[in-house]
């Protein structure tokens, strides 16, 4: 199935191109290599390529004026003014995601310093000032799929999903604002993602099948998408140490990806409006 015109990826990377694979589509699983996954979850297949000349054309915008944060995604690399804050951590030194919190306790002053640099880096990005710390997230290596809950003592995750960071409706989810998430792991990690809008997605599902028919929400439509069209290809997006993606994860199928890593993956993620990307 080829690619459709959807989301694209903007920013200042220099070859940013080079850091996009594209993919044959995507698999139902409810276990694979030892990880559990909730019933209807997906994940790609691992027939990772480079795009084509044409596919490029649909996805890359690199070098073009940031435009419709809600549907788009934006690349782009901390100043070496920040990346010096956080290095103050060492975070490079930590072996397991347990040593991460203390590394950041135990450096007070440096945390405060990282913060105001970072405050301001963040009051650029957002023309409204709408912003706030998510969350630290720190994960062991060479994982197909990051995102996952504890239930009944167990982890599962999700695969392919939005992140419903608000209440909100299909043909609301652009409404919902974006996220910033910066890679301060030792390693590439990576964006796995379909370039549609949830309205895109409701539409190719439209078409299928009769709406009223089926349980069609926030919380079903990633299944009800990709048991559709299972042969859609989803993209990755690879995120060198200290760059960071803007995007709107609420009204794109997405997860993160740390496959062939050695070290633990660390990231810092804000959530909020950022509309206004150097």
């Amino acid at each position: 199935m080829k690619l459709t015109r959807g989301m694209q990826v903007f920013g200042t990377v220099a070859n940013v191109s080079n850091q996009i694979q594209i993919n044959t589509g995507t698999r139902e699983v409810l276990e694979n290599n030892g990880v559990k996954y909730f019933e209807g979850s997906f994940i790609p297949l691992q027939t990772w390529r480079t795009l084509s000349a044409s596919e490029l054309k649909k996805i890359d915008a690199t070098g073009q004026t940031f435009s419709k944060y809600s549907k788009n995604l934006y690349v782009g690399e901390i100043s070496e003014k920040i990346k010096n804050a956080f290095k103050l951590l060492h975070l490079n030194n930590c072996r397991i995601p347990d040593e991460v919190f203390p590394r950041f306790k135990a450096h007070k002053k440096d945390v405060k310093k990282i913060n105001t640099v970072l405050h301001k880096f963040l009051k650029k990005c957002s023309s409204t000032g709408d912003f706030k710390f998510h969350k630290i997230t720190r994960a062991m290596p060479n994982k197909e799929t990051m995102t996952s809950f504890h239930v009944e003592g167990e982890f599962l995750h999700l695969g392919l999903h939005i992140d419903q960071s608000r209440h909100f409706k299909i043909h609301t989810a652009h409404k919902s604002g974006n996220r910033i998430t910066i890679n301060l792991s030792n390693e590439t990690r990576s964006l796995i993602f379909t370039n549609l809008s949830m309205i895109q997605v409701y539409n190719l599902i439209r078409k299928k099948v009769d709406i009223k028919k089926i349980t069609l929400n926030p919380d079903t439509i990633a299944m009800h998408f990709y048991r559709l069209y299972p042969e859609y290809p989803v993209l990755k997006l690879d995120l060198k140490p200290y760059q960071y993606y803007v995007a709107p994860t609420d009204n794109f199928f997405h997860d993160g990806s740390t496959m062939g890593t050695k070290y633990i993956d660390i990231t810092i993620v804000y959530t909020g409006q950022f509309d206004q990307l150097p």
